[in-house]
């Protein structure tokens, strides 16, 4: 691992990179509302987490979530919410399927993504809830409930959605994690980043590590997987990669890391793909202290990271420029949460304390129209909504002219 690959002006790039100045690069919001907010009043309608948002071919845009009583109740069902007028308001939680329970109870989540033909695609998680007064994930040991997965699709911007399509991963294992929705790098290879988990009893015959799983047929069969972090002989676990494709066509994927020897989160590593996604380079170190961490990809390879921070409170934005192998910061901007620690109370970041978390999984993407749309979930006022944040990204080149990075 490269624990030197990153500086402010990384020595490989010190003759051409500019010096970052605060009156150069900007992040600015323009815009903020909440997407859904439960109510006591619906007691299935009132905790949301982990959010999902697309735009789709008639401009609307498209946000799937869980909802339940709690974030982590056996009744947690997976809902679309959809807005036609850029966030300002959005219809009624729509239930997107029910599961079957005829064997035992079932708890659902989604991650939903976009494909280049304009469908709407959901990776669906079904956890079994035997035990519905057990939590998803053992405090004791880490480990956690067995799943299955599945694909849903919708044709027309989430309005209706088909019947799930189950399927095997590759790896037969039945303690897999769900870190991102379906990345569509074409009309057929479609890739799913996922990881190991412990089972209930803290057991793993794979090692804890993150990878990706390759479909050639649009998400109709995942046949093969691809190693893309695996530091578990170093003893560190590797958490919810996202990946993206930059400009110059490399994938880029980030994962939070924690050193499960000492009980601490290590900085954000990185790498990358130059063949979509057949194989990964090794990891290397970002800047950036932090959970949950998604990052965008804009023009001239630069990218829009947001994150749940550690080294200070709040979700943040945070961009960057790659250059080569270098991830060379430009600008920060805190979005929400100054006063809001990651955890509810004391301990450390470990999987068994997860349940304590007052924001994270943040989801953006470019719209149409240059923006940058952000969801994410965050605890306001006791309980876990949705919101969204409208953010404008731009560099200003020789103090004068300025530059739509957004693409």
């Amino acid at each position: 691992m490269d624990k030197d690959s990153y500086s402010l002006v990384s020595s490989k790039h010190r003759k051409t990179a500019r010096p970052i100045r605060p009156d150069m690069t900007s992040i600015s919001i323009e815009k903020t509302g909440l997407v859904f907010r439960g109510s006591e009043k619906a007691p299935q309608l009132v905790n949301a987490a982990f959010p999902s948002v697309v735009e789709s071919t008639s401009g609307e845009l498209v946000v799937t979530l869980n909802i339940g009583k709690t974030r982590n109740h056996a009744g947690v069902r997976s809902y679309c919410c959809r807005s036609t007028d850029g966030g300002e308001t959005w219809t009624s939680p729509e239930k997107i399927f029910e599961p079957d329970e005829s064997l035992n109870l079932v708890s659902t989540g989604i991650r939903m993504s976009g494909t280049p033909g304009g469908e709407l695609v959901g990776f669906v998680n079904l956890l079994d809830r035997s035990d519905a007064d057990a939590p998803t994930t053992n405090r004791e040991t880490g480990g956690t409930v067995e799943r299955e997965h599945a694909i849903i699709r919708s044709f027309d911007g989430g309005r209706s959605w088909s019947e799930l399509e189950h399927f095997h991963p590759p790896i037969d294992w039945k303690c897999l994690g769900e870190p991102s929705p379906v990345l569509a790098l074409s009309d057929q290879r479609w890739l799913l980043p996922s990881l190991t988990r412990l089972n209930w009893q803290g057991e793993c015959p794979f090692g804890l590590k993150s990878f990706v799983m390759i479909s050639e047929d649009r998400g109709k069969s995942w046949p093969r997987a691809t190693d893309v972090f695996n530091l578990w002989p170093e003893g560190k676990v590797t958490w919810e990669q996202k990946q993206i494709r930059l400009t110059d066509g490399r994938l880029l994927a980030v994962t939070w890391v924690f050193d499960a020897k000492t009980n601490r989160n290590l900085p954000n590593h990185y790498t990358f793909s130059g063949d979509d996604g057949d194989t990964y380079l090794p990891a290397l170190q970002s800047p950036l202290q932090g959970q949950t961490c998604t990052p965008l990809a804009l023009a001239d390879n630069h990218i829009l990271c947001v994150y749940r921070r550690l080294d200070r409170n709040g979700l943040w934005a945070h961009l960057a420029r790659i250059e080569g192998r270098s991830w060379i910061p430009m600008a920060e901007k805190i979005l929400w949460g100054q006063t809001i620690e990651a955890l509810a109370g004391a301990g450390d970041s470990s999987i068994q304390h997860q349940h304590r978390l007052q924001f994270g999984y943040p989801q953006l993407i470019r719209l149409v129209d240059g923006g940058v749309f952000v969801v994410f979930w965050g605890m306001e006022d006791g309980l876990s909504v949705i919101r969204w944040f409208r953010l404008k990204v731009s560099e200003r080149i020789n103090g004068d002219k300025c530059v739509n990075l957004n693409g």
